[in-house]
């Protein structure tokens, strides 16, 4: 009778080092398979609200959807998603597949915040991911702030100019491009309306304020980048110092960028 014939102790530490050399060299290509799937989602999410978007311009006299409205001490508050939400019939292209998640910070006690600790808006349940840029599309709240959303028309760049983009971040207030924003800047959880930070009247040192869950800057959760939608339609993924710093032209309607 044959004598079976087994693994030796050495033989299986063999075969087992090689299985683990083998999984750490797939595991980088996986994870880099992974961000690239996560970051084609982030730009079909970005052109659906771009396609939204001139749909409700189209509707609206050729205006952008208002960034929000409200009354009094924030009642019926109403932000540029919800306005576009009837052309997309869903939610779940404001949220992006990498994402701020439990950041602390202070909102005053009157926005409501979720599990992961994004901020709210308005009190319906929908999240945002993203940030729409003030010129275009202003605010009314009577009394306190008042700018009408401007025409597409008045955009004299469409291709170089930002409507949407990955939100948000908290900015430096400063000129200079490679210090602005960067990817060690502190995220902002909600931060749906993208401005700059140099020239962000009405509401001044809210932009580059690390406590207000409103206004800020890009967040750069793509390989360093963030996928910004332009009035146009197409969507780009940029590093902020091509575009975001203080003064920055590719958020101003008539201009756009250089």
């Amino acid at each position: 009778m044959k004598a079976s014939r087994a693994f030796t102790l050495i033989e299986l530490l063999v075969v087992i080092a090689i299985i683990a050399i083998l999984a750490a060299m797939l595991l980088p290509a996986l994870s880099k398979a992974k961000a690239r799937g996560q970051a084609v989602y982030c730009i079909n999410n970005l052109k659906q609200m771009a396609v939204g978007t001139k749909l409700y311009v189209q509707d609206n006299s050729s205006r952008f959807p208002w960034t929000f409205t409200l009354e009094g001490n924030q009642l019926n508050r109403t932000s540029w998603f919800n306005y576009i939400m009837p052309y997309q019939q869903t939610k779940q292209v404001l949220l992006c597949p990498i994402r701020p998640r439990k950041v602390n910070i202070n909102t005053g006690g009157f926005l409501p915040v979720s599990s992961e600790g994004e901020i709210i808006y308005p009190v319906d349940g929908t999240v945002a991911n993203y940030a729409a840029n003030f010129r275009l599309g202003g605010c009314w709240w009577p009394g306190v702030w008042e700018f009408r959303p401007i025409k597409d028309d008045a955009v004299k760049r469409p291709s170089s100019t930002i409507h949407i983009v990955d939100g948000g971040s908290v900015p430096q207030n400063t000129p200079n491009p490679s210090m602005c924003v960067t990817p060690r800047s502190k995220p902002k959880p909600g931060a749906w309306i993208v401005h700059d930070v140099a020239n962000d009247s009405p509401c001044v040192g809210c932009v580059a304020s690390p406590d207000d869950p409103n206004w800020g800057g890009p967040h750069l959760r793509h390989n360093d980048r963030s996928n910004n939608a332009f009035v146009d339609g197409h969507v780009e993924a940029m590093r902020s110092s091509q575009w975001y710093y203080g003064n920055t032209p590719w958020l101003k309607p008539d201009i756009g960028g250089l």
